[in-house]
């Protein structure tokens, strides 16, 4: 009844004003002609770009979405896998071309990157708590090993980009989503140009309930509640012949971990969460502070981007056998110079330049006595210094018949652990460190065929080191960092066709191959329950297949998206407990991913209606487990503006969304090599969203 009733009042809020709207705004998610792609370090026109890249745009990120969670600005991604868990307290968890699968918490195997600052640690983790989804503006995705570009990563970089503050003087936004679930969120902005300074302040909060069922112990309500404030702010102005560019983000977490189940209990109705972890009251409390400055411009011919960031999190972390307390530092400085060079035949454009990041954890941990600190059973320092020094250089072929992009990158990495704990005459102190070094090349070449279709080709190494989280959880309970865990390697390879057609469709096929070493792969212990180890396979290999077309029968009014996804993820050689793993699927891996959308822009409005196909997911490295396939659509319907007086850029804009449309059970995540089969993140049942946006304007 409430969905029946959520539904007639959208609709009668939205259709009978179809007629009288405005223009449609433009939607630009694959519109390839002109398009810069900037996460290349050096600007290439999208077409001509020598690795496989993905691009969404503001209309496809912002309209009848949210802003709750991360999957609503990925999906449709080529290569790129979400697996919403619907636990802020673990994040979303992100892979490219199969790599971040093994992530418990966080995004690991990726680099990020939010407005030219990194979101990536220097130990190459990755959290992405503090993004602001609600104000992007661009989201860029490099598939594919970038570690030339940007050094300890597997699968590619993700970068964000706030959208840039207009030219009004002042521009106030205001929206508030409600939702099933006791989903609210509100978000407020304000953003314009005063002088020669741009801004864009945003200040949202969000509180859910959750969908996760207390277990039968006679509580009532959910387990898996959550409530965020965040504080998002971007300053421009022109500065010394370029632009200078100052970012700030708050943020305040504070979110319920309800825990993986195990087979009996994954297709159950009331979606339970795990019994241990509610008794141990699982879950993150998480205070964030990070700035960051960037200058960008030309001198006397050189291009020149110097920024530094610093970010400050704490983090409380009960799991259900230890309780985690974090205190991190960590600051960053980046250098790039770059010129262009006249050839005769083109210009050479190069790059170089130099990384240093420091990071500073003070970690503590307790025994878990129902959600309160126990003994003292870890004090440690730790510490990582990290050192990036990059070259990369991009020449056109002659007679324009295409370009060439090669890279070379040099990282160091230096792990420090200083063991505090008092361990008693008996016990040897736990201090030492770990040095981890790499040279990683690339080379891509991009070839014009005939009309607007285009060749590309490439092949790079590249370099990941465990984190200082995943060195420091250690099977045998000991401090310092894990001597046995040895960072993985590899190289790739990749083959792919684009082009357009008209302005009438897009598309791109990509074929790669991708052979490691020491692959780092998740497990748990009897003894400790929820606390996730890594291990080192002896050899494994990702292939697979990208396709995506982007067809515009009607331009500007209709268009329909396709996409797909094979990827074969297998361990080569990989023994364990004396049995030969070789051949077995990668856990966490779905093998096939396909989405089908279809956008309809009727003067301003906006119908969506998407079918995400996943799969079936092997959920452990014996591949004796795998949670089922499943199809969820998705409806979104935006209204188009009404506008509020005339000329003043104000205006409403309703929306309503039914997330799993036709309400299947299905299993949203998997929590990889989980002891006692707790293998399975059930997802919700139908879900629906509804939300106003208005703005104001002059």
């Amino acid at each position: 009844m409430r969905l029946a009733a959520a539904l007639i009042l959208a609709l009668a809020l939205l259709v009978p004003d179809l007629s009288s709207a405005q223009a449609a705004p433009p939607s630009d998610t694959i519109r390839v002609e002109g398009v810069e792609v900037t996460v290349l370090r050096t600007p290439l026109r999208f077409l001509d770009a020598p690795l496989a890249v993905s691009i969404r745009g503001e209309e496809d990120l912002r309209r009848a979405r949210s802003g709750a969670f991360l999957e609503e600005a990925l999906q449709g991604l080529p290569g790129v896998q979400v697996q919403n868990r619907y636990n802020p307290a673990v994040g979303e968890r992100v892979a490219i071309r199969g790599f971040g699968a093994r992530s418990q918490f966080g995004v690991r195997g990726i680099r990020v990157i939010v407005d030219g600052i990194p979101a990536t640690l220097p130990d190459g983790q990755s959290t992405l708590d503090h993004l602001d989804i609600g104000s992007l503006g661009r989201v860029e995705a490099l598939r594919g090993p970038a570690s030339a570009l940007y050094g300890n990563a597997s699968g590619g970089v993700l970068s964000f980009q706030t959208r840039r503050p207009p030219v009004n003087p002042v521009l106030l936004e205001a929206e508030v989503v409600g939702g099933s679930h006791g989903l609210q969120r509100g978000q407020a902005t304000a953003s314009g140009t005063a002088g020669e300074t741009g801004y864009l302040v945003t200040l949202s909060s969000m509180t859910w309930d959750g969908y996760r069922s207390r277990p039968q112990d006679g509580a009532e309500g959910t387990y898996g509640q959550t409530d965020r404030l965040g504080l998002n702010a971007r300053f421009l102005r022109p500065l010394a012949g370029g632009s200078l560019a100052f970012t700030l983000n708050l943020l305040e977490l504070d979110a319920e971990n309800p825990g993986s189940l195990p087979e009996a209990q994954r297709e159950l109705d009331t979606r339970p969460a795990w019994g241990f972890n509610t008794v141990q009251r699982a879950g993150k409390e998480v205070s964030q502070q990070q700035a960051g400055l960037r200058w960008t411009g030309t001198t006397e011919g050189w291009d020149l981007d110097l920024s530094a960031f610093w970010i400050g999190r704490y983090v409380l972390n009960p799991i259900p056998s230890d309780i985690i307390d974090l205190d991190r530092d960590a600051f960053g400085l980046r250098t790039q110079i770059g010129r262009s060079v006249d050839t005769g035949w083109g210009a050479l454009q190069w790059v170089a330049g130099v990384e240093a990041d420091l990071q500073l954890d003070e970690r503590l941990n307790f025994q878990n006595q129902m959600g309160e600190r126990g003994n003292l059973t870890l004090d440690q320092k730790e510490t990582v210094r990290s050192t990036g020094l990059f070259l990369q250089g991009t020449l056109p072929l002659p007679a324009a018949r295409g370009e060439v992009m090669g890279g070379l990158r040099w990282d160091h990495h230096a792990f420090a652990a200083e063991d505090r704990f008092d361990r008693g005459p008996t016990e040897a102190d736990a201090t030492g460190d770990r040095t981890m070094t790499a040279i990683s090349p690339s080379l891509g070449i991009h070839l014009p065929l005939a009309g607007e279709t285009h060749l590309f080709a490439s092949v790079g190494s590249f370099f990941e080191t465990p984190s200082t989280t995943e060195l420091a959880n250690r099977p045998d309970g000991a401090g310092g960092f894990n001597p046995d865990l040895e960072p993985q390697r590899g190289y790739s390879g990749e083959l792919g066709v684009r082009g357009a057609v008209d302005g009438r469709a897009s598309w791109e096929l990509t074929a790669y191959r991708t052979n490691l070493q020491n692959e780092l792969v998740p497990f748990e212990v009897p003894q400790a329950p929820g606390r996730t180890f890594f291990r080192n396979a002896g050899s494994s290999y990702h292939q697979g297949l990208e396709a995506t077309l982007s067809a515009r029968p009607v331009p500007g009014v209709l268009r329909t998206e396709v996409a797909y996804t094979w990827t074969d993820a297998r361990f080569r050689t990989f023994e364990l407990d004396g049995e030969d793993l070789g051949g077995n699927r990668i856990p966490g891996v779905a093998p096939h991913r396909a989405r089908l959308a279809t956008i309809w822009t009727p003067a301003g409005a906006r119908v969506e209606l998407a079918g995400n196909y996943l799969h079936g997911v092997p959920v452990n490295d014996m591949n004796t487990a795998t949670a089922p396939s499943h199809t969820l659509w998705d409806l979104r319907v935006a209204a188009p503006q009404w506008t509020l007086g005339t000329g003043t850029g104000s205006g409403l804009e309703p929306w309503f969304a039914v997330t799993n449309l036709l309400d299947e059970m299905h299993t949203a995540s998997v929590a990889v090599n989980a002891f006692g089969g707790r293998f399975f993140e059930p997802g919700p049942g139908r879900s629906v969203q509804v939300g106003l946006r208005g703005t104001w304007g002059r």
